[in-house]
């Protein structure tokens, strides 16, 4: 079984903070043998109020990274999949990460292990086109792999679709007065 590529493509389904606390709460479980307090969750992701620590747990429990038992106590979930051969993935064009572009069709497929893909919704792959990612490690000519949903969590890359029918790579990041901001990672 090859927990970790899978753990990886799972972890990227995670804002920052989220991935930053699941590490945490592996860490924390593997050193003292039980669970952080959410004030030491908290502490460790930088925020002074309990209950963003518990709204960024209650989100790993949503998510299926943890789940709560009957006695209130929380367990990591590691995945108990057996390994599979290779999926064929379609690749169906070129996203922008820059300029948005549109999209383009291709008729190809890139095998991916199926240990990657958590089988929740549709997946396929973009060939990504610029550099306005690189700091998020996605570069010019990157195969990436996305899964079509319709919602997004503050700090997830997702692949955007805009109103002139073009889409681009960014993160996603809604604002307090209800705009969303896509963000790149590119600090030219």
């Amino acid at each position: 079984m090859n927990n970790n590529k899978e753990q990886i493509f799972r972890s990227s389904t995670l804002a920052p903070v989220q991935r930053q606390t699941l590490e945490f709460l592996r860490n924390y479980l593997a050193e003292h043998g039980s669970a952080p307090t959410l004030k030491e969750i908290a502490q460790h992701i930088g925020v002074k109020s309990l209950s963003t620590a518990h709204f960024h747990m209650e989100r790993l429990v949503d998510k299926g990274f943890i789940r709560r038992l009957d006695d209130g106590v929380l367990e990591l979930i590691e995945s108990q999949k057996p390994e599979l051969g290779p999926s064929a993935v379609p690749l169906v064009g070129v996203i922008a990460a820059g300029m948005p572009i549109e999209a383009i069709e291709t008729k190809a497929t890139i095998d991916i292990p199926a240990a990657m893909i958590d089988g929740r919704g549709e997946v396929y792959c973009l060939e990504v086109s610029g550099d306005s990612m690189i700091d998020a490690h996605i570069c010019d000519g990157d195969i990436v792999v996305i899964r079509r949903q319709d919602t997004a969590d503050n700090g997830q890359i997702v692949v955007a679709l805009l109103e002139n029918n073009t889409a681009t790579l960014k993160t996603y990041r809604r604002l307090k007065n209800g705009k969303v901001m896509l963000i790149p990672a590119n600090p030219n």
